[in-house]
């Protein structure tokens, strides 16, 4: 039986324009107001920067790193503050969230870093009994089945009392089920189809009160 819901946060709750906001423009704009140049061409060389770097690679998520690399005169609270108005959950989540969490406990399973979900869960965090950041919490890259073995372990649960939905099919879906958890992979895009497939979260909802 399940007794926990776990959600990924960019792209599962919370639209990813925030995030994209602060990385494509926030860190180009001011590169280009401590070195003069054009916005474009900041931005080329920002992004140049990241991809040396890449995902598999916990600097990628620094936001910390990213700042004195670049030199810049801000703080990461600053840099978020500046888009913050940015931060949408999608429409349906209140609605799913306040049904779920008479049922099961929830938790959030992020690779994003803490800095980040502080900013974007801000009004949401009360839903959830704990928040896990793969970066900032197991300094890992990417959510592995040991994360999410960690995570149930933690929360005092067996696997299979677990069930996790995201956005990402390998990190949200396949890593989930490795690990022994349930999971439902959500597909806002529709490219997918499937039984445990669900084009936003009030369609899990409908999935998870009919079969589980």
């Amino acid at each position: 039986m399940i007794r926990v819901i776990s959600l990924d946060m960019d792209g599962t709750l919370v639209k990813t324009r925030f995030v994209d906001k602060v990385w494509m423009e926030g860190m180009p704009l001011l590169y280009a107001e401590k070195t003069g140049l054009d916005f474009p061409a900041a931005r080329n060389y920002v992004i140049g920067e990241y991809m040396k770097v890449g995902s598999d690679h916990l600097e990628w998520y620094d936001l910390l790193y990213w700042i004195d690399k670049f030199g810049l005169k801000v703080g990461k609270v600053d840099l978020l503050q500046m888009y913050e108005d940015e931060v949408e959950i999608y429409p349906e989540v209140q609605e799913v969230l306040d049904h779920l969490c008479e049922s099961y406990d929830l938790v959030v399973t992020s690779n994003a870093a803490r800095e980040f979900i502080d900013f974007e869960l801000d009004g949401l965090s009360d839903y959830f009994r704990e928040i896990f950041s793969a970066t900032s919490d197991f300094r890992e890259v990417k959510k592995s089945p040991l994360i999410y073995g960690t995570v149930c372990a933690h929360m005092g649960v067996k696997p299979f009392e677990v069930l996790h939905i995201g956005d990402h099919y390998s990190y949200d879906y396949e890593s989930p089920l490795e690990a022994g958890l349930d999971a439902l992979f959500l597909d806002r895009k529709g490219e997918r189809s499937g039984r445990e497939v669900v084009g936003d979260l009030r369609e899990a909802m409908v999935l998870i009160d009919g079969c589980i």
